[in-house]
């Protein structure tokens, strides 16, 4: 690899890496909220007896959007459920990077289809308004094109870092929790 690819390699990383960091602190923001949001529910709804309307309302929108913003930190972690025996078992470096572009197109169209109709879904929420809130449903319905879209970005960058390395095989090593 010359100086050029590696240099775009360098910038794509950084990239990711940027990405990751900004989707990490907006998880950790709306899992934060989420959870203060539900604490007030109780407290207002058990202890001072005067239940919050709009609690339960929020933290779901706040729950989907952590859940669905995630879904591209798990692209990028290469974290997600999936099989790939086929591609571990590949010998040849040629035979693992086809198997991973496939992997790749099949997911890219996957994750497209999502974004296609996630926005559709939510040019027909804006005539949609939650009870509680009372704000339009289009900002709970954001979620889904934004995280596919993240998603897709971290996925096509993963793709090319493996292509980099030839979709060298994952480490044998497992990760063990001490419970």
């Amino acid at each position: 690899m010359d100086s050029q690819e590696n240099k775009v390699i360098r910038v794509l990383y950084k990239i990711s890496e940027i990405l990751n960091t900004i989707v990490n602190q907006l998880c950790v923001v709306t899992i934060g909220g989420m959870t203060a949001v539900v604490l007030l529910g109780v407290l207002f709804r058990y202890v001072f007896r005067m239940p919050l309307s709009w609690s339960e309302e929020l933290s779901r929108y706040l729950m989907i959007w952590a859940a669905t913003l995630a879904i591209s930190i798990g692209v990028r972690d290469n974290e997600h459920v999936g099989l790939t025996v086929l591609l571990d078992a590949a010998k040849s470096k040629t035979v693992r990077i086809i198997l991973g572009s496939i992997i790749f197109v099949v997911i890219l169209g996957f994750l497209s289809v999502m974004i296609y109709y996630s926005i559709l879904m939510t040019i027909e929420a804006k005539w949609q308004f939650s009870m509680g809130l009372g704000i339009t449903m289009v900002l709970p319905s954001l979620a889904i094109p934004v995280s596919m879209t993240l998603a897709i970005i971290q996925l096509v960058i993963t793709h090319i870092l493996n292509l980099s390395k030839g979709y060298a095989p994952a480490s044998q090593e497992r990760k063990i929790i001490d419970i």
